[in-house]
């Protein structure tokens, strides 16, 4: 060693050994979030303003199958840090095992009330070692608010799904105990008083990302973990594993908190996210295996000619295109003749619209071509030989494997697959079983790969790097993983052909889902539900609340029926929930029901701001919803004019908020504007939003006592708009009547409609209005 640096490490050591010796704590501090740091143990404890704490945490490893938990660190130092969440202090400890160096980050970012905690594994030796679970927090106690009964919690479950677990209602006995539990994120709520803390991983690339925690009643919270799973995986010599980064958050509210969690992904993310909402048509509840070419270019007549307009653009032909309908050769079928690329011309010129495909890239069936050629390319069991992932559900029913793309030879396959289907024009894929590649029963190839999660994400990169900038969306794709590498992504099981007798209870697991996992969407990627059909067997509510969970969580619109089939009202309800995007959704009772039934968007556009709230009832029985102003940040004292979308029906002037009776498996859509004391518009049967997408201007004259503005639609359509008229105003009709008079007509009271075709694209309008005289003062008989 250079005289220089052992110097320096001598001096550092015995910095290291005057710190432990010390009983003042290590101490990062901003924004009252104060974190200590025993110098002896390591272990450390946080407390914010909120009254949020985690107490006693340490740090642990497994290395070579034996465990350590950190105690007196060799070195700590407390230095500065800026990186892509933002600047800060940290304090960084090391520890020594033999030859491997072990470290850990604390990290506290000014501004707000984050930290996190990583660090990294770095194999000094000479010869490899193996890296078991890394205990990133091992807490001994937590808190928020009272302990009078146990925080209601969100968490992520399944990789790709999100569940709240609402706070038990009424008195909790003392001593009551609640175990929690969640993959990538879990977020505390109590509401007395009203605070949270949440604690989720913005990087997890090498290894699962799980947290649990336990709480008793009276006591508070009593475990907390964070635990990163790398089963084994081999360090070679002289190599560096990069922990997962944990973030802990106990500042402002849950949603903040979460919605804060989303946009730190983005950030930490190795690659730009990609996000945006796309419409397209799925081949699947429509046609099945009976999917073909002409059966595509059918429909998209249809879809060109009602939805193009509306911002629809792809054509997504699902499970059926490909040889002998099973995995593994991804090469078109006898249903589609002329190939892939001819049929994605034929979309462009015809009707402007470009072609996606279903596949399945790394599900092998055992009867493919592939499996014959390369069967060494499957991933493996224990024993070392190639192992059965499921069962094909379709005839012929085959065996499948999945591919083991920790072998460069299998990774080039995947890539070199999308590459070439990307060639054929397919702008758009769909990426299905790709799950199977999270099962730790598999062995992979490499032993630097991580059994399960390791591979997962190597199968994603794969993907990628073949497709390029193509549209990419993942079913069950963990959001960890997704951002950055996926376009969208959805949990959840298919939401089945509409109508089916009992399956129901799919859409209502879909909402859980899309309102649990709304500070992903459009943060860390495009949160996505599956394919949604419309046909005419649902009845006119079903078909609500497919197209409402759809829209108002902003996810693409993806239809999926036989659109030559479909009645004017069905392609009506379809149009009304185009162009896809939406503004932020927050589920305003979010830890109050395990499926969220208050959904809150404000949209905010250059012409105006006001409130939408989705109410929906996913119970078998009638059911009353309160929508409480306050809770949408709106003035109690103000009034407020309340429309209903799916009925047009205005539901009147209303202050401090309104009760809602809804009939079984129904959703309504309010439309919440503040009262202006003179003509406004209220509502629209345009779109889901009522003015988001389709009111590009407008604007009060009041010396002309004249509302005028423009709408923006697809040209065809007959569409209506609502207004307002308070009294003392009234609209202005000439006698004849002219071009000049005010083009409304009256339903009642003080609700107007305005009847708009839309010739064209864009139609300018302008209402003329006149001060109303008073009305007369009716006097009791006999009166002076």
């Amino acid at each position: 060693m250079p005289l220089a640096r052992f110097a320096f490490a001598c001096l550092a050591m015995a910095l290291s050994a005057a710190a432990a010796a010390s009983s003042d704590p290590l101490v990062l501090t901003h924004d009252g979030l104060h974190i200590a740091v025993d110098r002896a143990t390591g272990r450390w404890t946080a407390r914010w303003p909120s009254g949020a704490e985690v107490s006693q945490a340490s740090f642990g490893a497994e290395i070579d199958g034996k465990g350590w938990v950190m105690t007196t660190p060799q070195l700590q130092e407390k230095r500065t840090f800026s990186e892509s969440l933002g600047a800060g202090e940290e304090l960084r400890h090391v520890w020594r095992q033999g030859a491997v160096r072990i470290e850990r980050e604390i990290r506290l970012y000014a501004g707000g009330g984050r930290m996190t905690v990583s660090g990294r594994v770095v194999n000094e030796g000479a010869i490899p070692v193996r890296v078991g679970t890394v205990h990133l927090v091992q807490a001994e106690q937590w808190r928020i608010g009272s302990t009078e009964r146990a925080p209601a919690a969100l968490s992520g479950s399944n990789l790709s799904q999100t569940a709240v677990l609402p706070a038990a209602p009424g008195a909790v006995s003392p001593g009551i105990e609640q175990a929690y539990s969640g993959s990538g994120v879990i977020s505390f709520f109590n509401r007395d008083p009203d605070a949270a803390l949440t604690l989720g991983y913005v990087r997890a690339d090498g290894a699962s990302p799980d947290l649990a925690a336990r709480y008793i009643t009276g006591r508070g919270g009593v475990e907390l973990r964070a635990t990163s799973r790398y089963l084994d995986r081999e360090l070679p010599a002289g190599a560096t594993l990069e922990l997962n980064r944990l973030s802990l958050d106990g500042a402002g509210t849950a949603f903040v908190q979460l919605e804060s969690l989303g946009d730190a992904l983005a950030l930490a993310a190795p690659r730009p996210a990609r996000t945006g909402p796309i419409a397209l048509w799925c081949s699947w509840y429509a046609h099945r295996l009976e999917v073909s070419e002409d059966k595509v270019l059918a429909n998209a007549a249809v879809a060109a000619r009602h939805f193009g307009p509306l911002g629809f653009s792809v054509m997504q032909v699902d499970h059926g295109w490909q040889r002998r309908d099973i995995t593994g050769d991804w090469t078109a079928n006898e249903r589609f003749p002329h190939g892939l690329k001819w049929l994605a011309n034929q979309l462009r010129e015809r009707h402007g619209l470009k072609l996606g495909l279903w596949i399945s890239p790394t599900d092998v069936a055992s009867t493919s071509e592939l499996y014959a050629r390369h069967p060494e390319w499957m991933l493996k069991g224990e024993d070392g030989k190639a192992k059965v992932n499921w069962r094909w559900y379709w005839k012929p029913n085959p065996d499948c494997y999945q591919l083991d793309v920790s072998q460069p030879a299998a990774y080039e396959h995947v890539a070199s697959m999308f590459r070439s289907l990307v060639a054929e024009d397919v702008s758009y894929f769909k990426i299905d079983f790709i799950s199977g590649q999270a099962k730790e029963i598999f062995f992979p190839a490499d032993p630097t790969v991580t059994r399960g999660w390791g591979e997962f994400r190597r199968a994603m990169e794969a993907v990628r790097a073949g497709a390029g900038d193509a549209w990419v969306r993942y079913c069950q794709g963990p959001p960890l993983l997704s951002v950055g590498l996926a376009d969208g992504a959805y949990g959840g099981d298919d939401t089945a052909d509409a109508g089916q007798p009992g399956m129901f209870r799919v859409l209502k697991d879909n909402a859980r889902i899309l309102a649990t996992s709304f500070w992903l969407n459009q943060r860390a990627y495009q949160r996505e539900v599956c394919d949604m059909s419309m046909r005419m067997q649902a009845s006119v509510e079903e078909a609500r609340v497919r197209g409402a969970i759809m829209a108002l969580a902003g996810a693409s619109i993806s239809w999926s029926d036989e659109l030559t089939y479909l009645p004017a009202s069905r392609i009506r309800m379809m149009q009304q929930c185009l162009p896809a995007g939406a503004p932020a959704m927050r589920p305003v009772d979010l830890f109050e029901r395990v499926v969220p039934s208050l959904w809150h968007l404000k949209p905010t556009t250059a012409v105006e701001q006001w409130d939408v709230v989705g109410v929906f009832n996913f119970d078998e029985q009638p059911a009353v919803r309160s929508v409480r102003f306050d809770r949408l940040g709106l003035d109690l004292q103000a009034e407020y004019a309340v429309f209903e979308f799916w009925q047009e029906k205005y539901l009147g002037t209303v202050r401090g908020g309104l009760d809602l009776e809804l009939p079984p498996e129904s959703s309504r859509i309010l439309s919440i504007r503040r009262i202006t004391g003179r003509p406004q518009l209220i509502g629209t049967d345009m779109h889901v939003f009522q003015g988001y997408h389709e009111l590009k201007a407008m604007q009060w004259d009041e010396s002309t006592l004249r509302l005028s503005g423009r709408y923006e639609r697809m040209p065809g359509l007959s569409q209506r708009a609502y207004f307002l008229i308070p009294t003392g105003y009234s609209p202005k009709f000439e006698f004849p009547l002219s071009p000049g008079s005010a083009r409304l007509t009256h339903v009642q009271g003080n609700l107007w409609m305005q009847e708009v075709d839309f010739v064209n694209r864009a139609v300018s309008w302008a209402l003329p209005f006149e001060k109303a005289p008073p009305a007369p003062v009716k006097k009791e008989p006999n009166a002076p």
